[in-house]
């Protein structure tokens, strides 16, 4: 017996298809989910992050862990992770990339031969401004159906969410 496909995506109704009458409204967990708009709304974000940042070889925890860097320079890893909610080795990868990159060192701590502080390089410093410029572009391209004011809102109200 042949297999067929199946598919695990939602069905998706277009405006000016009428639900079927076979398939309840009941199990329609897409339309009126936050969780699955969150989702979508997440996954158009990395897309056009990736679209846009691409050339400048950085992925949303890379950004975050430099700007967490340059916001507190002499951080640790453990407070890098503790900041970026994750765990110690998932960290030390993210340094290790960062430092090969040429972005940050990892500078000796007086008095504890366990430890190192986190300091950015000048190319690190050079990446973060070739950054706030296409974060500022990016932002604006993210939020082009807003208002001022309904992304005021929208941040507010995520900020809220997140905690």
């Amino acid at each position: 017996m042949p297999r067929t496909a199946v598919s695990t995506s939602p069905p998706t109704r277009s405006k000016s298809r009428k639900p079927r009458p076979d398939v309840p409204d009941v199990f329609d967990f897409q339309s009126n989910a936050l969780g699955y708009q969150l989702r979508l709304a997440q996954l158009r974000a990395f897309d056009l992050f990736f679209e846009m940042l691409a050339p400048l070889d950085l992925s949303p925890a890379r950004v975050t862990a430099l700007s967490l860097i340059a916001m507190s320079p002499g951080t640790n890893q453990a407070a890098l992770a503790k900041a970026l909610n994750v765990a110690g080795p998932s960290a030390l990868k993210l340094v290790d990339g960062l430092e090969s990159a040429g972005w940050i060192r990892r500078m000796e701590v007086e008095g504890d031969r366990r430890r190192y502080s986190l300091q950015l390089t000048e190319q690190g410093q050079s990446r973060l401004e070739q950054l706030r410029e296409k974060l500022t572009e990016y932002e604006a391209r993210l939020t082009a159906g807003l208002s001022e004011a309904e992304r005021v809102q929208l941040m507010d109200l995520l900020g809220r969410l997140a905690r």
